[in-house]
């Protein structure tokens, strides 16, 4: 697909487009199974299916694209429509006449717009009127995204807490040696400043999109969660991108992981 060739994206069906809209306003497998009430199974079937019908070989980078689409089409309807050539009144039109004619409809439609916006104030909400777990998730304010160069920064140029850098470092490592699965990484680095840890894991060239997929469920599955949250840190960032085939000549697409842990005092 050239840059800004989107028709790849018309073999999509509105299911598809579903799935990756709620992607790309930050909402992970498990979050749109739980909004849409389906299998994260059924989530994941449905982004390998968009990847197959386009070609793309990251999730993101697919709804990053349907967002953008969306959001052109957005912009097009919002144009102006024509302007009304403007008009002269006559000089001798008999404007008091005109003036009285429009005054009891303008007042009639006022009355009546105040009688039904009373009645809808006066309506009380129904009791037993409950929201759904998948609503609350769905309406929750989400926070803004980190900026991930700026924690890149912040570990690099922090300092380091000797009695905790080093061992938290080692701890981290044994976590996710033991949820990712062998052969998965090329590479996998931890780096610990005093209050802020970064985890970078570089895929195997050539990983299939269901090893990315059962890495990515792993890597933030509730074992690691409840793992590393025992050893006094929270969860900041959990970010996924995969290069482009033709990124480099002769190379296949890689996987590049990045997790954030903050230090909680």
């Amino acid at each position: 697909m050239t840059l800004g060739d989107t028709s790849v994206l018309d073999h999509l069906n509105s299911a598809e487009r579903d799935i990756l809209t709620l992607l790309a306003q930050g909402h992970t497998a498990k979050s749109i199974a739980m909004v849409r009430e389906v299998s994260v199974a059924g989530v994941n079937e449905r982004l390998r299916s968009a990847r197959r019908k386009t070609g793309i070989g990251s999730s993101r980078e697919l709804a990053r694209l349907v967002a953008g689409q969306e959001n052109r089409h957005d912009l097009i309807d919002l144009g102006a429509s024509p302007a009304q050539p403007a008009t002269s009144p006559r000089p001798d039109a008999p404007r008091r006449a005109s003036s009285l004619r429009w005054r009891f409809p303008m007042t009639a439609a006022v009355l009546i717009a105040a009688a039904i916006l009373a009645q809808q104030t006066s309506v009380a909400p129904r009791p037993d009127r409950q929201t759904s777990p998948a609503a609350e998730a769905l309406f929750a304010p989400r926070s803004p995204e980190p900026d991930i160069s700026a924690l890149h920064a912040e570990v690099m140029g922090g300092g380091v807490d000797p009695a905790w850098s080093a061992t938290t470092e080692t701890v981290l490592r044994k976590i996710y040696d033991q949820a990712i699965a062998p052969g998965s990484l090329a590479s996998f680095e931890v780096t610990c400043s005093a209050s802020l840890c970064e985890l970078i894991g570089v895929g195997r060239p050539g990983l299939i999109d269901e090893a990315v997929t059962v890495f990515t469920e792993a890597v933030q599955g509730p074992e690691v969660n409840q793992a590393v949250g025992a050893l006094g840190l929270r969860s900041v960032m959990n970010s996924f991108t995969v290069t482009r085939d033709d990124a480099v000549k002769g190379e296949s697409s890689v996987m590049i992981f990045a997790a954030y842990w903050r230090r909680i005092e």
